[in-house]
C-alpha cells in the first residue's frame, strides 16, 4: 500500500513543477525569439496579435488582466503593433446602466445616466492578414519547439495550463493525483 505524502513533499513537488514550467517556458520564448525577430516582432506582441486573432477586439484592462502584467507594459506592446499598423486602439461607450431612481440623489433623478467609456485594442486587416501568415510561416517552428512530446502529451499540457491560467487549484490537484495513482 502506498504512503500519501507528506505536506513538506506535496511543496517540495509543487515547487519543483513550479520550477520546471517556468523554465520550460523560458527555453520556449528563446527558441520562437529568433524567428519572430526575423519578422520584427517579439514574443510577446506575438502573444497579443494571436489572442486578438483569436477573440477579437479586447478591452486593454482585460489584456492587461490575462498576459499578467501592467497596463503600461499593454500599452507599450500596443504601441508598437500600432506603428506597424497591426492593431488599432479604440474607446467604446458601454450601455447606460440602470439605477433605480430611488437610490440616486434628489439632484440626480431626472438625469439620464451616461454609459462609461472603456478603452479596445483590436487587428486591423492588415494584422489578420500578418497574423495568418506568420502562423502560417512557423507551423514548422512551433512543431520543432513541441517535438519532445507527444500530441496526446502536448494536449494534456495545454490543458493543464490553462487550467493553472484559470487558477482552478482544485481540478489541477485532482489531475496530479490521479496522475500518481496510475
Amino acid at each position: 500500500m502506498k504512503q500519501r505524502p507528506t505536506h513538506e513533499q506535496r511543496t517540495e513537488r509543487a515547487f519543483r513543477t513550479y520550477l520546471d514550467l517556468l523554465g520550460a517556458a523560458e527555453e520556449v520564448k528563446w527558441a520562437l525569439r529568433g524567428p519572430l525577430e526575423l519578422v520584427d516582432l517579439t514574443v510577446e506582441g506575438f502573444r497579443l496579435l494571436v489572442m486578438l486573432d483569436e477573440e477579437g477586439a479586447l478591452p486593454i484592462t482585460d489584456v492587461s488582466k490575462r498576459r499578467g502584467v501592467g497596463p503600461e507594459a499593454t500599452r507599450d506592446v500596443i504601441a508598437r503593433l500600432e506603428k506597424r499598423g497591426w492593431v488599432r486602439r479604440g474607446l467604446v461607450k458601454l450601455p447606460p446602466v440602470e439605477f433605480e431612481r430611488a437610490h440616486l440623489p434628489k439632484s440626480r433623478k431626472e438625469e439620464p445616466r451616461e454609459g462609461r467609456r472603456i478603452e479596445v485594442v483590436g487587428l486591423t486587416a492588415a494584422g489578420k492578414k500578418f497574423i495568418g501568415d506568420v502562423l502560417t510561416r512557423f507551423t514548422k517552428v512551433f512543431k520543432q519547439i513541441m517535438r519532445n512530446i507527444n500530441p496526446r502529451e502536448q494536449g494534456w499540457l495545454s490543458r493543464l495550463c490553462r487550467k493553472l491560467r484559470e487558477g482552478d487549484v482544485v481540478k489541477f490537484v485532482r489531475e496530479i493525483r490521479m496522475e500518481e495513482e496510475d
